[in-house]
């Protein structure tokens, strides 16, 4: 963005200003840093994700019983928790409770999770 018009001001306050609006543009920079770290990361884990579960059912493993997230945990009820937006069957470990405003509880995912915090921060969701 251009600098805003400072000639009618003294040297000094034009240095104040011009270095409240360097360090902006810098943590700006920064917090856009932030969130494409984060996006790379989930994009990561669903991609990661997505691997493991078609090794699985190449191998011919029995997914139903086991957290499809991590492939390790198999669930005691043989169901596990479903998450609330993508369906993917899931563990304490990859999921977990959230409580929505109108006091009703939800199982999120840690993808679906990470997601929503990247929607939160960027106005914007990323499609898988």
């Amino acid at each position: 963005s251009p600098m805003p018009d400072l000639s009618h001001l003294t040297e000094d306050e034009r240095r104040i200003i011009e270095s409240v609006l360097m360090r902006q543009r810098r943590e700006e920079e920064q917090e856009t840093e932030i969130v494409r770290r984060q996006a790379d990361e989930v994009l990561l884990l669903e991609t990661a994700i997505r691997q493991r579960s078609e090794q699985q059912r190449k191998a011919g493993a029995e997914l139903d019983a086991t957290c499809q997230l991590c492939l390790k945990t198999k669930f005691a009820d043989g169901l596990g928790h479903a998450c609330h937006y993508c369906n993917v069957r899931c563990c304490a470990r990859c999921g977990g409770k959230v409580a929505l405003r109108s006091s009703k509880v939800i199982w999120v995912c840690i993808l679906c999770r990470k997601k929503q915090e990247l929607v939160v921060k960027t106005g914007k969701w990323i499609l898988p």
